[in-house]
């Protein structure tokens, strides 16, 4: 055995390290991208059910929109289970009004099971440059965990001497205004997550800054458009499993 393939299997424990530390990562930024999608695409139910899931003590966590009025008001049964209300207006006593903050301490204070209630924040979800979802997974304990698993794959790839499909610029802007850069970094650097051990697969060219920039903005726009087509088909297959 020569040098070189002395080093090859000095080397071999450490890349399978690697390569399964690359799965950790990303099997947790997809379930929290995916509890995401879910939670910001509910399916819609009737007053009725919010408050029969609470006396049921099902509700594991509560969001809501800001100010008295509730506009947006969100609970999950489930991480996988999402639901928002329906009409945000109902019949109090044969008086119509709105659901509002008092409703909800009122309907949450007469339950034992109290679950879990986070505010809805209307000025943190746009114009950002760091990505809002990996930092606000609305699930215990999603908040750190992929957060903090946001931030490890952005160091590496900043640690990275030469990623094989743009510079550290190209994926820096793809990272933050692309949304989904982390999780296609970890599928595709140092090469494509599903050649294992394999070795690097040239690239002809690599993108630079201003590509890197340019290709951020359309990364965005798809993933946008993954979000609402996943949370749709996570709901019908949960729909079909569940028989309703």
């Amino acid at each position: 055995m020569d040098m070189y393939q002395e080093r090859l299997v000095l080397r071999e424990p450490y890349r399978l390290v690697r390569l399964w530390g690359r799965v950790a990562l990303l099997a947790v930024l997809l379930w929290g991208g995916l509890i995401t999608a879910l939670s910001m695409n509910p399916q819609a139910r009737p007053i009725e059910d919010f408050r029969a899931s609470l006396r049921g003590g099902e509700v594991a966590y509560v969001l809501h929109s800001e100010g008295r009025a509730l506009s947006d008001l969100r609970w999950s049964t489930a991480p996988l289970f999402w639901y928002r209300l329906e009409t945000y207006q109902y019949d109090a006593g044969g008086a119509e009004g709105a659901y509002d903050r008092d409703d909800l301490a009122a309907d949450l204070g007469a339950v034992k099971a109290r679950p879990i209630v986070a505010e809805i924040s209307s000025g943190s979800k746009g114009g950002q440059p760091i990505p809002y979802w990996p930092f606000h997974v609305p699930v215990f304990p999603g908040g750190w965990l992929v957060g903090a698993a946001w931030v490890i794959t952005l160091l590496i790839m900043l640690s990275t001497a030469r990623p094989r499909l743009g510079n550290r610029w190209a994926w820096f802007w793809l990272f933050t205004y692309g949304q989904a850069g982390a999780v296609l970094f970890l599928m595709s650097e140092p090469r494509p997550l599903w050649r294992g051990l394999d070795p690097e697969v040239p690239v002809v060219s690599r993108m630079g800054g201003r590509q890197g920039c340019l290709v951020s903005i359309g990364l965005g726009l798809v993933s946008i458009l993954a979000v609402l087509a996943v949370s749709l088909l996570a709901h019908a297959l949960i729909t079909v499993a569940t028989g309703g």
